[in-house]
């Protein structure tokens, strides 16, 4: 019992490794949670500024929020100019029409880590790539050094 209670440097370590586990995925866990709340609060002013500006009661999302082209900016089409972003919708009565929307930061976070993983990928193939190419480039100089000395030059 007593030798469980002796602190050698490899508890000791061990000890505030895991007390440094515990704190970091605390914060990690904390700063998500902080960030999802505020995202919510965010995607939910957008939808209620959003609402006010629409040009009927209720409606229904027809597709996702699209960046307008270069001839509706240059036209100043009307939902295109709030934000250079349009969404089209369907109101109760059957209408289409185009609404303003804005780019939630969900979704850019979503498109920015889909960016870092096609960045990641492409890197760790061209490393691939680079890599064998090297071993058989090595792999051709090792034959013709080996045939050089068994040839006795």
């Amino acid at each position: 019992m007593a030798e469980l209670l002796m602190l050698t440097k490899k508890r000791v370590l061990a000890f505030v490794g895991f007390l440094s586990l515990i704190m970091f995925t605390t914060l990690i866990l904390k700063s998500h949670w902080d960030y999802t709340t505020q995202l919510a609060r965010q995607e939910e002013e957008i939808k209620s500024k959003v609402k006010k500006s629409s040009p009927c009661e209720s409606y229904t999302e027809v597709s996702r929020c699209e960046r307008c082209s270069k001839e509706e900016l240059r036209t100043l089409v009307k939902h295109c100019m709030e934000t250079g972003f349009k969404q089209r919708i369907r109101c109760s009565d059957g209408k289409e029409s185009f609404l303003w929307c804005d780019i939630s930061p969900a979704v850019e976070e979503s498109d920015f880590w889909r960016f870092q993983a096609i960045v990641l990928t492409v890197g760790l193939i061209s490393y691939a790539v680079v890599y064998l190419r090297q071993q058989k480039l090595d792999q051709k100089l090792m034959d013709k050094i080996h045939k050089q000395i068994s040839a006795g030059v």
